[in-house]
């Protein structure tokens, strides 16, 4: 499943980017990440995760995708969440199972919040059947 957060600038993006981080994230990509240049058309691992934003940010890298580890919203730690991030946008990805119970659910809606308020706006186009993503927006709404 998949959870978007798309803002309107770049410089957001950045500054969620940011706030996750401030918010415990540890980068816990198995064999490090990998940033595409776009002026040289290579690729190259990156060490430094705020680096490679700012490179995305700018227009110098391609997007990218990053997994986290100890991500709070509460003081609850969230289940590991993949991060697409691009210059528009940060989107979540995440296992299912029974790791998410109550308190991580609302952990993550409240990180969801936090990320509202910086001029997110939260969508999860694939949950369309029933009132999924209308369900998963109200209960946003209510944190």
């Amino acid at each position: 499943p998949e959870i978007n957060v798309t803002f309107t600038n770049p410089t957001q993006v950045k500054l969620a980017f940011e706030h996750l981080f401030a918010r415990e994230a540890r980068d816990v990509t198995v064999n490090g990440g990998l940033l595409l240049f776009t002026e040289s058309q290579k690729e190259e691992l990156f060490s430094d995760v705020q680096d490679a934003v700012l490179m995305v940010v700018t227009g110098k890298g391609d997007s990218f995708r990053i997994v986290f580890a100890g991500v709070i919203g509460t003081d609850c730690p969230i289940p590991d969440l993949g991060v697409f991030v691009s210059a528009n946008s940060l989107v979540f990805d995440y296992r299912e199972g029974t790791h998410w119970e109550q308190a991580e659910i609302h952990s993550l809606l409240v990180l969801l919040r936090q990320l509202r308020e910086l001029g997110g706006v939260v969508s999860m186009p694939w949950f369309s059947f029933g009132n999924g993503e209308r369900d998963f927006l109200d209960a946003l709404d209510a944190v």
